[in-house]
């Protein structure tokens, strides 16, 4: 029994040698998990409920938390890129529901989970940028307003950027419009802003000393950009819209002009489809009768009916655009539009996009422009 004992003393003593080396081995790989997996909420491993009901349940918890109020998130579906999978859904505040914002899809985000082997991930979105580009909105129409009148409608798409490690710009969603513009002004040469503005006027332009006022409108708006820091990534339109597209009848109109026999016309060495002149009179005129019997309140409230996403080419611009003016900066244009920056440094004319004088404006007619005055 004796000799038994001391054989087994030994063996024991090693045994619990080798269980203290796997529980700290263990340990070990539990800590480099949660550190490297913290936002992984390990608990959904075990909650009730499907999958997809637990994602959205995460999804509406950690937007509410970042943004401070109710989201409703919808179509969501498992995904995968690079080999990693995760889970997408489409994104919007409930605050929308019942209004103009409601449906229009630039209001619109995607929030993002990676489905991981140890439970969900933490939650991506890209409300933040939304959020941002309805701050710069807010910003600036006051101002607006002020030089333009109040028949304006603005659309704002914008980027924030910042240098990494390698030195090079890398976007980012999340800070507000106050928090890059601290940044900007702190480390200019670290952080940018890219920045698109959209100004949709309905007031069309009838003489040549209107065209001049609205010139100088122009210009001055850009020297308010300067000074608030953000005209150095700038693209900008100033589109001028005919305001009979305000007119009640204005969809009848446009349903009917798709039914012509459209013409090819040359102007200015382009090619472009019209609807017959005839028509085009027709329309012009009676339309501008009902425009005439409409109150400034009322045309102005038919204008704010317009949608966010209807603001663009395809939207409301075609055929409606009787003047247009492209407003861009130096740099943006090195940046998005590099051929053309090569052929205006070239042709010694790149000092007209600092817009140091009024001249440097041009406001150009629009050729599809369908109305006849």
């Amino acid at each position: 029994m004796s000799n038994n004992s001391q054989t087994d003393q030994p063996n024991n003593k090693i045994s619990r040698i080798i269980k203290s080396i796997l529980i700290a081995i263990f340990a070990i790989i539990v800590v480099a998990l949660i550190q490297n997996f913290s936002d992984i909420d390990f608990i959904e491993m075990f909650r009730p409920g499907t999958k997809i009901e637990r994602v959205r349940e995460k999804m509406k918890k950690e937007l509410k938390e970042e943004y401070g109020e109710e989201f409703v998130v919808y179509n969501i579906g498992l995904r995968s890129a690079t080999g990693d999978k995760f889970y997408q859904a489409r994104i919007y505040p409930k605050s929308i529901e019942g209004t103009l914002k409601e449906n229009d899809r630039y209001y619109y985000g995607k929030a993002t989970i990676d489905k991981g082997m140890f439970g969900l991930g933490g939650v991506a979105d890209t409300y933040g940028e939304i959020k941002r580009s309805i701050e710069i909105e807010k910003d600036l129409l006051e101002k607006l307003k002020k030089i333009f009148g109040e028949r304006i409608l603005l659309k704002v798409d914008q980027m924030y950027e910042k240098k990494n490690k390698n030195d090079s710009y890398v976007s980012y969603l999340n800070p507000t419009y106050e928090e890059v513009m601290q940044r900007i002004k702190e480390e200019p040469d670290r952080h940018r802003l890219l920045l698109e503005l959209y100004l949709y006027i309905f007031d069309r332009i009838d003489s040549k000393q209107e065209k001049e006022k609205r010139r100088k409108d122009i210009f001055k708006f850009v020297q308010y950009l300067k000074e608030e820091g953000l005209f150095r990534y700038l693209e900008m339109g100033v589109i001028f819209i005919d305001e009979r597209i305000l007119a009640p009848s204005y969809e009848e109109y446009k349903d009917k002009m798709y039914d012509r026999e459209w013409i090819t016309k040359e102007i200015d060495g382009e090619t472009i489809e019209l609807p017959p002149k005839n028509f085009r009179r027709k329309m012009s005129q009676e339309l501008q009768q009902e425009i005439d019997r409409m109150s400034q309140k009322r045309l102005i409230e038919t204008m704010q009916g317009i949608r966010k996403s209807e603001l663009a080419y395809e939207g409301i611009s075609r055929y409606n655009t009787q003047y247009i003016e492209w407003i861009y900066s130096i740099k943006m244009l090195k940046e998005n539009y590099n051929t053309s920056y090569e052929e205006y440094e070239e042709q010694g004319i790149l000092d007209n996009y600092q817009y140091i004088n009024k001249n440097d404006i041009e406001i150009v007619r629009d050729l599809e422009y369908i109305y006849i005055n």
